[in-house]
């Protein structure tokens, strides 16, 4: 059921931090994987690495700019083409403009709404019209598109998650419950999955009173390791998820139960 053996996905934001390690296990399961990114240096990386993982599938590069709506459509047209056809498509690309509430200025609102809303949206339709009849999507939110972030948890003068962030995944929400409806009858299932505290090796290195806030706030009392996303995102683009759909799972160590 969790064999992916002659399926070609599409991993957008798959040279990221998160989405490494869902390319990594794509490939275990026997898929094609068609890494695309906005960073070349990262893409060469991550063909490279995944490239000479275990697996039987191909491994191809794309690049793409989710603010940009020709990339977009020409990156799911390539990937498409690259190994005949497309069954997924799982997208783990956003942005964060990491400013402060005071200082946060329209343009770069709209640009945070372009990429992780409207973006996704261009993304995901282009994905659909691809497959045709049957296939998986796979969107990746967030836990601040379901709860607020916690200032108090933040800091030495840290600023909280940005706002346009938390507007744009909680979007991201309910276009998946949209998009499994208007999608269902073509056989293509859309789920989301939402992270919890996933900080990056930096942010852990540089901000431990951060990190041991964030633990604290889990039920499991620690940080989301960085492959922990990836068997909840390959889970729902495989047959084993065949009758899920319109789904928003938290991957977030019971971060959002409490």
């Amino acid at each position: 059921m969790f064999s992916l053996e002659g399926r070609t996905v599409l991993v957008t934001g798959g040279a990221g931090y998160l989405g490494t390690p869902v390319c990594l296990l794509l490939k275990a399961q026997g898929a094609n994987v068609v890494i695309a990114d906005k960073d070349r240096g990262r893409l060469e990386t991550a063909r490279e690495t995944i490239g000479a993982a275990p697996g039987q599938g191909g491994v191809e590069i794309l690049p793409i700019d989710m603010a940009d709506e020709p990339s977009i459509l020409a990156c799911v047209a390539d990937a498409a083409a690259r190994f005949g056809g497309l069954s997924g498509l799982i997208a783990a690309t956003a942005f964060n403009s990491g400013k402060r509430f005071e200082a946060l200025d329209a343009e770069t609102f709209d640009l945070a709404n372009r990429i992780n809303l409207t973006g996704t949206f261009l993304l995901a339709r282009a994905a659909a019209e691809a497959m045709g009849q049957g296939g998986a999507i796979v969107l990746y939110s967030s836990m601040y598109g379901v709860v607020s972030p916690d200032p108090g948890k933040y800091p030495g003068g840290m600023a909280p998650n940005a706002i346009e962030y938390g507007v744009g995944k909680a979007g991201l929400n309910q276009m998946v419950r949209y998009m499994a409806g208007h999608y269902g009858p073509r056989a293509i299932r859309v789920n989301a999955l939402y992270p919890g505290p996933f900080p990056h090796e930096g942010v852990q290195k540089d901000h431990p009173e951060f990190i041991a806030n964030l633990s604290a706030a889990t039920m499991l009392k620690r940080i989301g390791r960085q492959h922990e996303t990836a068997g909840a995102a390959v889970f729902l683009v495989s047959d084993a998820a065949s009758y899920v759909t319109g789904q928003v799972l938290g991957v977030d160590g019971g971060w959002t139960a409490w």
